[in-house]
């Protein structure tokens, strides 16, 4: 199962989503439900232990220090890289995920589809 990560493009001034970007492809065949398959491509595009669209195994801070990347995932194709050479953000509220021709919103507890 592959799911399509698209990140909100929003308005700072008015909160209107403008778009969005197409930031990640997950590759979830391990996940027999779309429930857990869209959980797992949200686990995968946060930043919760180093930077998921930073694709090194190791993450050298600005003191030089050495550390494990634990976002990086093998199983996501970043898709679309910032200018500066930074991180994406992380998957939340409001963003989309597409899978089997579905399109979910991720919502303030779970996903729900959109119509």
């Amino acid at each position: 199962m592959e799911i399509l990560v698209q990140h909100a493009q929003m308005d700072r001034k008015t909160g209107e989503v403008g778009g969005y970007t197409d930031v990640a492809l997950v590759s979830a065949s391990a996940h027999d439900s779309i429930t857990d398959a869209l959980e797992y491509a949200y686990r995968y595009t946060n930043n919760v232990m180093g930077s998921w669209s930073i694709k090194k195994k190791i993450l050298f801070m600005r003191d030089g220090a050495e550390i494990e990347n634990g976002d990086y995932n093998e199983n996501v194709t970043v898709l679309h890289n910032r200018p500066d050479g930074m991180g994406q953000r992380s998957t939340m509220m409001g963003d989309r995920m597409i899978v089997d021709g579905k399109t979910y919103r991720v919502a303030i507890a779970g996903f729900k589809e959109v119509a």
